[in-house]
């Protein structure tokens, strides 16, 4: 009867008092779980953030690029104009120098580097047009070149700015 008795009182207690045990550790593993989640979501918040706050910079940053880009190509092509005719270039000379100064500037912060390099090569070919000797008549190759340059880069900020401004899968 001892043992019958023994079994009888003790089972209910070790069986409360696993089954509390089980419980609080199922407990922790919920929690613990739910705080992962909550820490990938937040993750994934912050990245997503940075992504826009990237993309918000990089789309003003190549707008003003553009702009820049094509003034210096309008004050080389003007420098040009002005010299090769006789005039005295001070004035879109000043120009020349002010918009190469800006897009120089604008164009180290530019994020990708095929952007950069065509930008840069877009400058130095108007740059080089701008102070060619020759008149345009005589050497359209100078004139023919930073034009090229010029499309190619511009082509390749839009393309970047269509592909930010583009439709984003998964949203």
């Amino acid at each position: 009867m001892d043992l019958k008795w023994t079994v009888t009182a003790v089972l209910p207690v070790v069986t409360l008092i696993l089954g509390a045990w089980l419980n609080q550790r199922s407990e922790e593993r919920r929690e613990t779980a739910a705080l992962r989640r909550e820490e990938r979501l937040r993750q994934l918040e912050r990245d997503h953030v940075r992504l826009e706050r990237r993309e918000s910079f990089e789309l003003t940053h190549l707008e003003e690029v553009y702009d820049a880009l094509s003034k210096a190509n309008t004050a080389a092509i003007m420098f040009r104009v002005k010299r090769t005719s006789g005039d005295e270039p001070d004035a879109p000379g000043r120009e020349l120098s002010e918009a190469n100064r800006q897009l120089a500037s604008l164009t180290k912060l530019v994020l990708d580097d095929d952007i950069r390099r065509k930008v840069l090569q877009a400058s130095t070919d108007a740059n080089g047009m701008a102070i060619d000797p020759a008149p345009p008549s005589a050497n359209p190759d100078s004139a023919v070149k930073a034009q090229m340059s010029l499309g190619e880069a511009q082509e390749v900020i839009a393309k970047r700015l269509r592909e930010i401004y583009g439709p984003r899968p998964g949203l």
